[in-house]
């Protein structure tokens, strides 16, 4: 474990065998091509992250980064110099998130971008959005959904001092995604919102005021 070799505890074991045995092999595509690829690889070694036990179950291919699995199941991140930070409650969760924004990512959207204190999520008057989505929230992530709209806060940048939110607002008309910004200011009052500058879904530089209408693009 990490460079000093040592007996790895038996909750890690434990963790490794299970997680294996549910997630081993398992690949999908979310945003792009690179797509979520899980297993152990051969690899059986753990090591001490600084959020606990660990091991590499999980490469987000969208990030092109590793995650860690902690032993009570939530995965952690600290791309870089960045902050090591827990990304998902549970691996079903992370699986509820990536299914949802699979199902809605061909609808018209407006993206913008949210600033908040380092480690703060985000408090949301949801008074004008859809139902909650509490299968698919976590640390890093929030959804709205219902047969119409979407709407997901997901983390996207956390350098130290500022964590910067990516905010997603889906309609299945047009016309009801370009008139999203109201109702995504309202929801995020309490800090800086604005129109983000580029759509990791679409690939795409936003020029102010687009709506993305990615279409027929994932079919």
């Amino acid at each position: 474990m990490g460079s000093r070799q040592e007996p790895a505890p038996e909750e890690l074991v434990a963790a490794m065998v299970w997680f294996e045995e549910r997630y081993g092999g398992l690949f999908y595509p979310v945003m792009g091509s690179n797509g979520m690829e899980h297993g152990l690889n051969g690899d059986a070694t753990g090591y001490h992250s600084p959020l606990g036990l660990a091991f590499a179950g999980v490469l987000d291919g969208d990030l092109t980064w590793g995650l860690d699995v902690l032993t009570d199941g939530r995965t952690a991140m600290g791309p870089g110099n960045w902050p090591h930070r827990v990304i998902d409650r549970s691996m079903d969760q992370r699986l509820e998130k990536h299914a949802l924004l699979v199902a809605v990512r061909s609808w018209p959207h407006r993206t913008f971008t949210c600033f908040t204190p380092t480690g703060i999520l985000p408090v949301v008057n949801s008074t004008l959005l859809p139902p909650p989505v509490p299968e698919t929230t976590g640390p890093a992530d929030i959804w709205w959904s219902d047969d119409s709209t979407a709407v997901q806060i997901t983390l996207s940048h956390w350098p130290p001092g500022q964590d910067r939110w990516t905010v997603r607002y889906f309609a299945r008309k047009p016309q009801q995604a370009a008139e999203a910004n109201p109702t995504v200011y309202a929801a995020l009052e309490w800090y800086e919102t604005i129109p983000a500058d580029w759509c990791a879904l679409c690939h795409e530089f936003l020029p102010p005021g687009l709506t993305c209408t990615p279409a027929t693009k994932y079919r």
